[in-house]
């Protein structure tokens, strides 16, 4: 009887707690706890990607948050148990510094020694942008007037985060023999997956250096 008290005493929601939590790369997760009425089920659960601000019954909501999963769990009494995870950053502006890894890597050395440069971090941008600003070079790999592709420099900070510099500053030499371009660190590989309102996004970095004979 207590428990059909409880259920008809519950509006649309109520909040029971609400958990934090911080991945390494920066991205937040809120996971909260709602007891809801069994017959309302269908109507209360938030659809993929609401606003955490649009929905949450939290005193403090968050407007770069959104639903990334729910599930519940039918409980006795008419009562059904929500958890409702939300995906993204409490701050209101800004992203988390990136997550850089020197990784040793046999061969990959040129000037500098021989590893490759991993980072990790969270961007805003959509994944045609992503993609669109990895593969649009910023340096022109040439012989002459003759171009023959182009290479994607590593940029100097990621999210406020220092990356490692170039053993040597990139140039171009030429010589009766052959003609060498060296770019410093650029984009070997490069991924991302979509979190809510953000990517994560991974990149990997190694020296070029292009020669003619």
């Amino acid at each position: 009887m207590a428990s059909l008290v409880i259920g008809s005493a519950i509006g649309s929601k109520v909040l029971q707690r609400q958990n934090f939590n911080k991945e390494p790369n920066g991205l937040e997760t809120i996971i909260e706890a709602y007891a809801i009425k069994t017959a309302n089920r269908d109507t209360v659960v938030p659809e993929k990607d609401t606003l955490h601000s649009a929905f949450s019954s939290s005193a403090k909501t968050y407007s770069r948050m959104v639903v990334e999963s729910v599930t519940t769990e039918e409980q006795d009494g008419g009562i059904t148990q929500m958890l409702v995870t939300y995906v993204g950053l409490t701050s209101l502006s800004g992203l988390p510094p990136a997550i850089v890894r020197l990784i040793p890597t046999a061969g990959a050395g040129i000037y500098g020694p021989p590893l490759t440069i991993e980072a990790e971090f969270v961007t805003d941008v959509s994944e045609s942008q992503f993609i669109k600003g990895n593969i649009n070079a910023t340096s022109e790999i040439k012989l002459g007037n003759i171009s023959f592709g182009q290479v994607n420099q590593m940029p100097p900070f990621i999210n406020g985060t220092k990356m490692p510099d170039n053993p040597r500053q990139p140039f171009n030499s030429s010589n009766r023999v052959s003609i060498a371009q060296y770019f410093g660190y650029c984009t070997q590989t490069y991924s991302c997956e979509r979190r809510g309102l953000f990517l994560i996004a991974r990149a990997s970095y190694a020296e070029v250096e292009i020669r003619f004979a």
